[in-house]
Protein backbone atom coordinates (compact mmCIF):
# COMPACT_ATOMS: atom_id res chain seq x y z
CA UNK A 1 0.00 0.00 0.00
CA UNK A 2 1.42 3.74 -0.90
CA UNK A 3 1.80 6.05 1.58
CA UNK A 4 -0.92 8.08 0.91
CA UNK A 5 -3.27 5.69 1.65
CA UNK A 6 -2.59 6.49 5.65
CA UNK A 7 -4.70 10.00 5.46
CA UNK A 8 -7.27 9.67 2.51
CA UNK A 9 -9.68 12.34 3.73
CA UNK A 10 -6.99 15.15 4.22
CA UNK A 11 -9.28 16.00 7.82
CA UNK A 12 -7.15 13.39 9.82
CA UNK A 13 -9.72 10.41 9.46
CA UNK A 14 -6.80 7.26 9.90
CA UNK A 15 -6.80 4.56 7.44
CA UNK A 16 -7.53 1.27 9.29
CA UNK A 17 -7.50 -2.28 7.64
CA UNK A 18 -9.75 -4.87 8.58
CA UNK A 19 -9.57 -7.44 10.93
CA UNK A 20 -11.27 -10.36 9.04
CA UNK A 21 -9.03 -13.03 7.49
CA UNK A 22 -8.58 -12.41 3.82
CA UNK A 23 -10.60 -15.39 2.44
CA UNK A 24 -8.08 -17.70 0.17
CA UNK A 25 -8.46 -17.14 -3.34
CA UNK A 26 -10.49 -19.78 -5.71
CA UNK A 27 -9.22 -22.35 -6.97
CA UNK A 28 -8.56 -21.32 -10.79
CA UNK A 29 -7.79 -25.31 -11.96
CA UNK A 30 -11.52 -26.22 -11.57
CA UNK A 31 -12.32 -23.53 -14.35
CA UNK A 32 -9.98 -25.11 -16.68
CA UNK A 33 -11.96 -28.13 -15.30
CA UNK A 34 -14.48 -27.02 -16.51
CA UNK A 35 -13.60 -26.13 -19.61
CA UNK A 36 -12.04 -29.77 -20.55
CA UNK A 37 -15.27 -31.51 -19.09
CA UNK A 38 -16.60 -29.25 -22.23
CA UNK A 39 -14.52 -30.48 -24.17
CA UNK A 40 -15.24 -34.34 -23.32
CA UNK A 41 -18.79 -33.69 -23.67
CA UNK A 42 -18.63 -32.35 -27.01
CA UNK A 43 -16.90 -35.55 -27.88
CA UNK A 44 -19.49 -37.65 -26.43
CA UNK A 45 -22.33 -35.44 -27.94
CA UNK A 46 -20.32 -35.65 -31.22
CA UNK A 47 -19.64 -39.69 -30.86
CA UNK A 48 -23.33 -40.38 -30.09
CA UNK A 49 -24.64 -39.21 -33.24
CA UNK A 50 -25.27 -35.56 -32.14
CA UNK A 51 -28.45 -36.98 -29.54
CA UNK A 52 -30.07 -34.62 -28.17
CA UNK A 53 -29.37 -36.70 -24.84
CA UNK A 54 -26.07 -35.98 -25.14
CA UNK A 55 -25.92 -32.43 -25.43
CA UNK A 56 -27.11 -31.92 -21.55
CA UNK A 57 -23.09 -32.39 -21.03
CA UNK A 58 -21.35 -29.56 -22.93
CA UNK A 59 -24.56 -27.27 -21.84
CA UNK A 60 -23.93 -28.45 -17.97
CA UNK A 61 -20.03 -27.96 -18.35
CA UNK A 62 -20.85 -24.34 -20.13
CA UNK A 63 -23.56 -22.83 -17.47
CA UNK A 64 -20.72 -24.55 -14.64
CA UNK A 65 -17.98 -22.86 -15.79
CA UNK A 66 -19.60 -19.54 -15.99
CA UNK A 67 -21.12 -19.71 -12.52
CA UNK A 68 -17.52 -20.77 -11.32
CA UNK A 69 -16.60 -17.63 -13.52
CA UNK A 70 -18.44 -15.86 -11.36
CA UNK A 71 -17.68 -16.79 -8.27
CA UNK A 72 -13.91 -16.31 -8.86
CA UNK A 73 -14.91 -12.59 -9.35
CA UNK A 74 -16.67 -12.49 -6.85
CA UNK A 75 -13.93 -13.25 -4.57
CA UNK A 76 -11.46 -11.25 -6.40
CA UNK A 77 -13.36 -8.17 -5.49
CA UNK A 78 -14.32 -9.29 -2.09
CA UNK A 79 -10.05 -9.44 -1.43
CA UNK A 80 -10.06 -6.34 -2.68
CA UNK A 81 -12.48 -5.03 -0.46
CA UNK A 82 -10.86 -6.50 2.59
CA UNK A 83 -7.13 -5.87 1.90
CA UNK A 84 -8.03 -2.42 0.66
CA UNK A 85 -7.78 0.27 3.44
CA UNK A 86 -11.13 1.19 5.20
CA UNK A 87 -11.94 5.01 5.90
CA UNK A 88 -14.66 6.07 8.41
CA UNK A 89 -15.27 2.24 8.07
CA UNK A 90 -16.13 1.94 4.52
CA UNK A 91 -13.63 0.29 2.07
CA UNK A 92 -11.52 2.25 -0.39
CA UNK A 93 -11.60 -0.09 -3.16
CA UNK A 94 -14.80 1.43 -5.21
CA UNK A 95 -16.98 -1.98 -6.23
CA UNK A 96 -18.61 -4.18 -4.24
CA UNK A 97 -18.75 -8.22 -4.85
CA UNK A 98 -22.34 -7.92 -5.12
CA UNK A 99 -21.74 -5.53 -7.92
CA UNK A 100 -19.01 -7.46 -9.74
CA UNK A 101 -21.34 -10.26 -9.96
CA UNK A 102 -24.42 -8.84 -10.53
CA UNK A 103 -23.84 -6.66 -12.95
CA UNK A 104 -23.03 -9.20 -15.58
CA UNK A 105 -26.56 -10.15 -15.55
CA UNK A 106 -27.86 -6.62 -16.95
CA UNK A 107 -28.21 -6.91 -20.79
CA UNK A 108 -25.91 -4.50 -22.75
CA UNK A 109 -24.46 -2.93 -20.08
CA UNK A 110 -22.64 -6.57 -18.99
CA UNK A 111 -20.52 -5.86 -22.12
CA UNK A 112 -19.30 -2.02 -20.61
CA UNK A 113 -19.08 -4.30 -17.49
CA UNK A 114 -16.76 -7.10 -19.05
CA UNK A 115 -14.27 -4.02 -19.20
CA UNK A 116 -14.95 -1.84 -16.40
CA UNK A 117 -14.11 -3.90 -13.35
CA UNK A 118 -10.79 -5.28 -15.15
CA UNK A 119 -9.99 -1.54 -15.44
CA UNK A 120 -10.73 -0.72 -12.16
CA UNK A 121 -9.24 -3.63 -10.52
CA UNK A 122 -5.99 -3.32 -12.50
CA UNK A 123 -5.61 0.82 -11.71
CA UNK A 124 -6.61 0.01 -8.17
CA UNK A 125 -3.71 -2.03 -7.49
CA UNK A 126 -1.21 -0.26 -9.27
CA UNK A 127 -1.62 3.02 -7.59
CA UNK A 128 -2.21 1.14 -4.37
CA UNK A 129 0.36 -1.58 -4.07
CA UNK A 130 3.42 -2.35 -5.64
CA UNK A 131 2.09 -5.16 -8.05
CA UNK A 132 2.17 -4.54 -11.45
CA UNK A 133 -0.06 -5.56 -13.69
CA UNK A 134 -1.16 -5.03 -17.25
CA UNK A 135 -3.90 -2.56 -18.09
CA UNK A 136 -6.97 -3.16 -17.41
CA UNK A 137 -8.34 -3.10 -20.83
CA UNK A 138 -6.47 -5.89 -22.17
CA UNK A 139 -8.13 -7.73 -19.39
CA UNK A 140 -11.05 -6.84 -20.37
CA UNK A 141 -10.48 -7.58 -24.14
CA UNK A 142 -9.29 -10.80 -22.84
CA UNK A 143 -12.42 -11.40 -21.10
CA UNK A 144 -14.93 -10.37 -23.77
CA UNK A 145 -12.93 -12.59 -26.70
CA UNK A 146 -13.20 -15.23 -24.40
CA UNK A 147 -17.36 -14.92 -24.08
CA UNK A 148 -17.10 -14.45 -28.01
CA UNK A 149 -15.03 -18.01 -27.98
CA UNK A 150 -18.00 -19.26 -26.01
CA UNK A 151 -20.54 -18.74 -29.31
CA UNK A 152 -17.91 -20.58 -31.13
CA UNK A 153 -16.31 -23.40 -28.94
CA UNK A 154 -16.89 -23.48 -25.46
CA UNK A 155 -13.74 -25.08 -24.79
CA UNK A 156 -12.03 -22.08 -25.86
CA UNK A 157 -14.17 -19.48 -24.59
CA UNK A 158 -13.79 -20.79 -20.93
CA UNK A 159 -10.03 -21.22 -21.01
CA UNK A 160 -9.76 -17.82 -22.18
CA UNK A 161 -11.64 -17.25 -19.08
CA UNK A 162 -10.13 -18.85 -16.63
CA UNK A 163 -6.67 -17.59 -18.38
CA UNK A 164 -7.34 -14.24 -17.38
CA UNK A 165 -8.92 -15.43 -14.04
CA UNK A 166 -5.23 -16.96 -13.42
CA UNK A 167 -3.67 -13.94 -13.96
CA UNK A 168 -5.40 -11.57 -11.79
CA UNK A 169 -5.53 -14.52 -9.06
CA UNK A 170 -1.68 -14.37 -9.26
CA UNK A 171 -1.60 -10.67 -8.76
CA UNK A 172 -4.36 -10.77 -6.21
CA UNK A 173 -2.25 -13.41 -4.19
CA UNK A 174 1.19 -10.81 -4.15
CA UNK A 175 -1.64 -7.92 -2.99
CA UNK A 176 -2.69 -10.12 -0.35
CA UNK A 177 0.95 -11.03 0.73
CA UNK A 178 1.63 -7.30 0.84
CA UNK A 179 -1.39 -6.56 2.56
CA UNK A 180 -0.46 -8.90 5.32
CA UNK A 181 3.10 -7.30 5.63
CA UNK A 182 1.70 -3.86 6.37
CA UNK A 183 -1.16 -4.93 8.66
CA UNK A 184 1.40 -6.85 10.56
CA UNK A 185 4.09 -3.99 10.75
CA UNK A 186 1.01 -1.57 11.77
CA UNK A 187 0.00 -3.07 14.56
CA UNK A 188 3.34 -3.10 15.84
CA UNK A 189 3.39 0.67 15.78
CA UNK A 190 -0.08 1.33 16.92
Amino acid sequence: MSLTMLDLSGEGQRATYSQEPVPPLRKIWIGFAFAFAFLVGEGVYLAAGESPAAKLGPLMAAFAGWFYWLACVQRFHTILNRISPRVAGAPTYPITPSQAVGYHFIPFFNLFWLFKWPMVLSKYLRENTSVRMVPGALLGLLGFLGLLLRVVDGFLGLSVMFCVAFYISRKLREAVAEYESLRDASEVFA
